[in-house]
């Protein structure tokens, strides 16, 4: 009894040591033989320092980094967190040893969603409720493409989402003093 005792409180004394870490870097390859690093909020490029993030937000365990090749572009695609909101994907475009940042949108997978075959990416922040049964805050989406090289905004992927979520489409849902969201009708079969 005392030999089995003395081995559960060593393992448990031990079970620390095997504890996982936290993942605090990334490390890409481009087709190009560009070595891109992620190393506590430090983008590195071929081992050159190519941009700093004011603080280290880097979601580094999620599938969503990435890096994605199209016509000869290079595109880094980092998660940030966004508490209280959504988190944010950050795209750079890595061109010798620099890392450009190209745009933000909020996370989602890089994947061809509506069949058109270019990889989308982007959503709509979190809805912010309504104090009536019959209205909602129109809920706006963004969503872009990789087309040819470059990304672009992917207005007609948009427009689907925003019917979908919100009943309309609005190419201006800003009320009138600039705050977003105007107030829609709730679609029906809205909960």
């Amino acid at each position: 009894m005392r030999f089995q005792l003395r081995h559960c409180l060593l393992l448990f004394i031990g079970l620390p040591a095997f504890a996982q870490t936290p993942k605090t870097e990334l490390h890409f390859t481009s087709s190009k033989q560009q070595k891109i690093t992620v190393y506590k909020g430090t983008i590195f490029v071929n081992g050159n320092r190519a941009f700093q993030f004011a603080a280290d937000n880097i979601n580094y365990a999620t599938r969503r980094n990435r890096l994605v090749e199209d016509n000869g572009n290079v595109f880094l695609f980092l998660e940030i967190k966004g508490s209280p909101k959504k988190d944010r994907l950050y795209v750079f475009g890595i061109n010798n040893s620099k890392a450009d940042s190209l745009l933000d949108a909020i996370s989602s997978d890089v994947k061809d969603m509506d069949h058109d075959g270019n990889l989308e990416f982007g959503g709509s922040e979190l809805p912010t409720t309504y104090p009536s049964n019959d209205s909602i805050y129109y809920n706006p989406s963004k969503f872009y493409e990789i087309n040819k090289g470059r990304l672009i905004f992917d207005a007609e992927y948009t427009q689907k989402i925003d019917k979908k979520a919100n009943g309309v489409y609005l190419s201006d849902p800003l009320d009138k003093n600039g705050n977003c969201c105007k107030v829609i009708p709730k679609p029906k079969g809205h909960l």
